[in-house]
Parts: C-alpha cells; structure tokens; sequence
C-alpha cells in the first residue's frame, strides 16, 4: 500500500532517517543489485542533477537529473512511469518513488521529476547541481494510453499538487491529440501550482483545456476540490471518455465515482499506479 499511495501522489519520498552523504562511486552503482523484498532485484544506475529550481511555492522542486551509468532511461516508454532514488545504496536506506515529469524521448539522458520537499527527502531537495544519486531504472506501468479503444474521443485528466508530474508527461507525450483534453488540475492557492506557466502551450500544441481549481480561493479560477469542479460541469459524453488520474486517494476515489456513475467505463479510467 505504501508504494501505491506513493504514486499515486505522484513523486513522494519514502520516509527514514537521512544518513551521512554517499561519496559517489559511478562504476559500483551501475552493476550495483539490491533486493527491496517486494519485487525484482533493482540494477541501480547513477544521475547527476542538471537543474534544481523551485517550480512553484510549497516547497515543490523542478529538478532535472542526467543518465551517467547504468539503464535507467532506456525503459522509459509510457508517461506516467517513475524512477526511485536513494542517497546511498545501504540496504537500510529506504528510495524515494518519483513519476516522471517530462514525455518519453527515445535516447534521451535527461529528465524532470518534481518533488515536493520534505524531511526524508530534503538531501535530494537541497543538492546542488553535480550531485549524483543512485537512481533505479524507470518502472511501473505507467498510463496505458495505447489500450484505450478507437472511439475515445474525449479524455479528461485530473491532478492534484506534484500528481501534476505524470499528466505532464501524457500531455507533452503527444498521445492525447486530436482527442478533446481537460485538465482539472487541484492546488490549495494559485502559487502551489506548478507548470502555470505551460498552460497556455498546452492549449496551443495539444488542445487541452486546463481548469485550476483552488481549495483556499482565487480569481479567475474555480474554488473548492477538483471532484466538485467535475460534479458541476458532468460528463457530455460518457460513452466515449476515458480519463487519467494523479492525486490524493480520496480525490481520486471521489472523481472515479463520479465518472463511473455518470456512465464512464471503469476500464477507461486510468492510473499510472
């Protein structure tokens, strides 16, 4: 479960104690094994942080990481897929799960993650550029957009805070186009809201409309939760939506609730968890 509610916030760190600083070793990390007790030996590669800026208030992080050893971004395929990283490779050094936050490039090196800081992840939060990290390859299932049927002609997203990361990356994948896209996007005030700034590009590049819905009010925006936002404006055409999903159980329970009363198949209700 903890894996699950990691995700599904889109990048969250697993909570232990911060050890010491690891003194990288690129060609130990890029053969090194490490069994986590819950899935398959994890190959650990090494990424070198590029870029470390803040992407909006609350703390939230645009940190952009480099591949220096190991297969880390070969795997990346589908948006939504995540990456964990760990400040050394004891095996009592709990990782970090983070989506995503740039689209899958074929034989790229680089990619964002955005991070909301924290106690257990403030080492990653606070490293400057040059640091590097032992960085597990790209996992998970991500959003299995390919499966949705041909008669999906309507695709609504939601996220709420960093859950934003992974429905970056499907927009910006270039999967969702030529389909009607809106994006009701949570925050609490207008200055948590990372990526603002892409909002009128993804309008313009990829047809998505995007709805800031503000829990602690605004202007021009919608207030109160984002699954209040959908129950006002409904479902035109439930047969032929599918939706994405990115945020806090209970946005995300209460907005597929409200899709599958409304008539959207559960099948088309998509998580990258």
């Amino acid at each position: 479960m903890a894996l699950i509610f990691a995700l599904l916030l889109g990048s969250a760190a697993a909570f232990a104690p911060a050890p010491a600083l690891f003194s990288p070793r690129p060609s130990r990390w890029a053969t090194a094994k490490l069994r986590m007790g819950w899935g398959d030996d994890i190959v650990w590669g090494t990424t070198t942080i590029i870029k470390n800026k803040p992407a909006c208030g609350g703390g939230i992080r645009s940190i952009v990481v480099e591949v220096k050893d190991g297969d880390v971004l070969t795997p990346y395929t589908v948006p939504g897929q995540f990456v964990q990283i760990k400040q050394n490779l004891d095996p009592e050094t709990k990782a970090g799960f983070y989506a995503i936050a740039s689209a899958p490039q074929p034989g790229s090196a680089q990619c964002e993650l955005l991070v909301k800081k924290t106690d257990s992840n403030a080492w990653l939060c606070e490293a400057e550029a040059g640091t590097a990290w032992p960085t597990s390859p790209a996992m998970g299932k991500g959003f299995p957009i390919d499966a949705l049927a041909a008669d999906v002609d309507t695709v609504l997203l939601f996220a709420a805070g960093t859950g934003i990361s992974p429905i970056k990356a499907a927009i910006e994948s270039g999967k969702l186009d030529g389909k009607k896209v809106k994006l009701y996007y949570g925050g609490r005030r207008a200055a948590n809201m990372a990526y603002d700034l892409l909002f009128k590009r993804w309008q313009e590049q990829h047809g998505v409309e995007v709805v800031p819905v503000l829990s602690q009010g605004g202007t021009k925006v919608r207030n109160g939760y984002v699954q209040a936002a959908l129950k006002e404006d409904g479902v035109a055409s439930p047969a032929t939506t599918a939706a994405l999903l990115c945020g806090m159980k209970g946005m995300a329970e209460a907005v597929t609730g409200i899709l599958t009363d409304a008539g959207v198949a559960k099948e088309r209700i998509l998580t990258n968890f």
